[in-house]
């Protein structure tokens, strides 16, 4: 049975926002110090901390459901990484000119993005995308029912198994904590299986959601009895680590079900225009606030933020995460509209052409 391309669905280009929202607030979190609490500040970020960590798997998952009924594209792999290598160049001009010398050591990774360890996701990412030929024919060659038992094995594989033989014995499937090309192709394979599987008619709205807010309050209950326990053995003392990890079981059933329920939301129409206008910058958000240059300087920014009482501190984070997603985002609607005025993609697609005209003769 083969998935057939529908029009754009802005519930998958809501969730795409929300993801990177979470993203954002996570380094919001982590490397801007926000999160440098602990008491009951810790207890009340501690639902937001399961949130942010999320964001990754949600934006991985949509890349499965999105592309398996879609077709391989070289040229727009190939704008991808210029529109990397335009903002890795540019962020390092205008720091070098303010700051000489912060980018020593770093110019021949921000020119190589893909091999030198620039961008984590986005070289996972090419090596997924890379992939798509010869993985989207067999997985839409599947039944409603192997593609659903196809979700069952992958999560049981790679998100209960890696869980497991992180509590004992390490990383059986060297994922790396997520941060890998197998774990993106994981959740590539989750959600293109539930797309084919048709797991949204499967789970309801309602159903997708209450399994989303289970895992939250589980997360939560378990994080909180754990930090009650005092000083813990080193296997809970993992345990309670763990909880945050992308390929945390938890985790990945969250965003498995944002995707279930998002992917039938009906959005408002005065959300309608700025969700189209927002999704298609989310990757250049990611790319700008995580560069060298930038990142750096987010280091311990929003560290004052630890100081407002801890009821208003999951709320000041988000606007923190809204306010840099935002302004990322304005910075590459300027990039895209370079793009547009040189005719990029048309250039690029020509150019592929002409190249498969070639190798056909």
């Amino acid at each position: 049975m083969e998935l057939k391309s529908k029009e754009r669905n802005l519930g998958i280009d809501a969730l795409r926002c929300l993801a990177m929202l979470l993203i954002a607030c996570l380094h919001v979190l982590n490397q801007g110090g926000a999160g440098s609490v602990s008491g009951d500040a810790a207890g009340w970020l501690q639902p937001l901390r399961m949130l942010c960590n999320c964001g990754v798997n949600i934006y991985a998952v949509i890349s499965g459901w999105v592309l398996v009924c879609g077709s391989f594209r070289p040229a727009r792999l190939l704008e991808l990484w210029l529109q990397v290598l335009f903002w890795n160049l540019t962020v390092a001009a205008v720091g070098t000119a303010a700051e000489p010398g912060c980018m020593d050591g770093f110019w021949l990774r921000y020119c190589l993005p893909v091999t030198q360890k620039c961008f984590w996701y986005f070289t996972a990412y090419v090596g997924v995308y890379v992939m798509t030929p010869l993985l989207n024919p067999g997985i839409r060659g599947l039944s409603v029912r192997q593609a659903r038992a196809a979700v069952l094995t992958v999560f049981l594989l790679f998100s209960v198994g890696t869980h497991l033989g992180y509590a004992w014995q390490g990383d059986p499937w060297y994922v790396g904590g997520g941060y890998s090309v197998l774990w993106l192709l994981a959740l590539y394979l989750m959600g293109a299986c539930a797309r084919q599987g048709k797991l949204d008619e499967l789970f309801s709205p309602k159903a997708a959601f209450l399994l989303a807010l289970g895992c939250v309050v589980l997360v939560c209950a378990v994080s909180g009895i754990l930090d009650n326990q005092g000083e813990l053995s080193e296997f809970w003392e993992k345990q309670r680590k763990m909880l945050l990890y992308y390929t945390t079981p938890s985790s990945t059933l969250f965003a498995l079900s944002m995707l279930l329920l998002f992917v039938r939301l009906r959005i408002p129409g005065a959300w309608k225009a700025p969700i189209r206008w927002l999704s298609p910058l989310t990757f250049g958000v990611y790319i700008i606030h995580v560069h060298h240059v930038i990142w750096v300087r987010i280091q311990g920014l929003y560290k004052p933020l630890a100081e407002l009482p801890a009821p208003l501190l999951p709320f000041a984070v988000i606007t923190a995460g809204a306010g840099l997603l935002l302004a990322c985002a304005g910075l590459d609607w300027l990039r895209g509209l370079l793009f547009r005025r040189i005719r990029l993609r048309q250039r690029l697609d020509a150019a592929f052409n002409r190249l498969n005209q070639f190798l056909q003769e």
